[in-house]
Parts: C-alpha cells; sequence; structure tokens
C-alpha cells in the first residue's frame, strides 16, 4: 500500500475529505463559493436587425419577402438562450386551428438557429395557434385565451418555450466573436390577423 496526500492548490494545504464511508467528499456544497460571478441577465425582444433598438413588430408581410427576425451573438461573450417569450395578441376570439383569429398560415413561421454545426430547427413552420402552443412542451387548458392584450378588450395568449428542457443544461448558446443567431422567419402575412405579435428572448451572457 502506498499513502499519498492530496491537497488544494491555493498553498494552503488543505487536504481531501474523506467520509465516514470511506469515501472521497466530491459533492457540492449547499452554498455558492467564494468567487466572482460570471455571468449576467440576458433580456432581449428579437428584432429585424438584432439589435435592442431594432424593431420588434413581428406583425409584418412576409409573403413575398420573408422577414427575419433574431438575436445574436455577443462580440465577447458567449451567449446562451434558454427562454422566449411569446406574445399574440388579435382583436376576435380565435380556435387553435387558426392563426391569430383569422385562417391558418400558408408557410407560417420558421424557428430556428445558427451554430457552427449550421442551421438547426426548433419549427419549421408555425402555422396556427396550436403549433404556438406546442412550443410550450405543457398541456394547454381550456381557458387559453385572455384579454386585453395589446389593446382594451382584444384578446391574445402568452406561450413559454423553455429551451434548457429540449437543450440542456442552458439552452442555445451563440459563440462570442460570431454571427451566429436565434431567428424567427415571417414567411407569410403574419399581421393579417394579429394586431401583436412579438418574441422576448432569456438567457444570460458568460464572461471571463
Amino acid at each position: 500500500m502506498i499513502k499519498s496526500q492530496l491537497f488544494d492548490s491555493t498553498g494552503n494545504k488543505k487536504g481531501l475529505g474523506i467520509t465516514s464511508e470511506h469515501a472521497a467528499l466530491v459533492t457540492n456544497l449547499p452554498y455558492p463559493p467564494l468567487g466572482s460571478q460570471k455571468t449576467k441577465p440576458f433580456r432581449q425582444y428579437l428584432t429585424v436587425d438584432g439589435t435592442a433598438s431594432g424593431s420588434n413588430d413581428m406583425g409584418v408581410n412576409g409573403s413575398v419577402t420573408n422577414v427575419d427576425f433574431y438575436v445574436q451573438a455577443d462580440d465577447e461573450n458567449d451567449r446562451y438562450i434558454s427562454n422566449l417569450n411569446i406574445i399574440v395578441g388579435y382583436g376576435a376570439s380565435a380556435q387553435p386551428f387558426q392563426w391569430a383569429d383569422g385562417t391558418a398560415l400558408s408557410n407560417g413561421t420558421r424557428l430556428f438557429y445558427e451554430s457552427r454545426f449550421g442551421q438547426q430547427d426548433l419549427h419549421d413552420g408555425i402555422k396556427s395557434n396550436q403549433d404556438m402552443f406546442r412550443l410550450s412542451l405543457e398541456l394547454i387548458p381550456t381557458a387559453w385565451e385572455v384579454r386585453g392584450v395589446g389593446a382594451t378588450n382584444d384578446y391574445g395568449y402568452f406561450i413559454n418555450f423553455d429551451l434548457a428542457k429540449i437543450i440542456y443544461p442552458y439552452g442555445i448558446k451563440l459563440d462570442r466573436g460570431t454571427n451566429q443567431k436565434l431567428i424567427m422567419t415571417v414567411r407569410d402575412n403574419a399581421g393579417t390577423a394579429a394586431d401583436n405579435f412579438n418574441v422576448i428572448a432569456y438567457g444570460f451572457d458568460r464572461f471571463e
């Protein structure tokens, strides 16, 4: 038997802990480590130019020329998108098989992201309200429709798409210093039936 000792790298010569069951103590302690936090919150609308000040009104006509709305990678920090919050508002009560309170779209909207492996679809054609509901990965209650969305007495609904559930544990990563984006492309006239349509991306930036 060769006896050995394991110490930390701080120069304090603190040894590795051993439990009463003779196992190395390597589990997380129930409090955060002493050190600088290296993440900061990120929140931004998907916009036509990828900037926070760009237009976020997705109720546009993309039937002739498709319109991209997106968030983009940061120049200096890795960006993780973990949640999308989507709102759709319209004038009259609707049905799930419609888009807003009108007929379903023909081509719909495409939701995807660009990575170093190319383009990856999250949904290749959101054409109806129920297509939007399915992004939430949850059962939709009977009372899915609310009032006062965007205007007095307007109808509408909200959807939360938890990207961390399908790309564990942090969601979609946009590598720093790249042209990577998370994009929703409008490929129809989405504004005929929808008075209010936009998407907010939530997540965090990871820095050195």
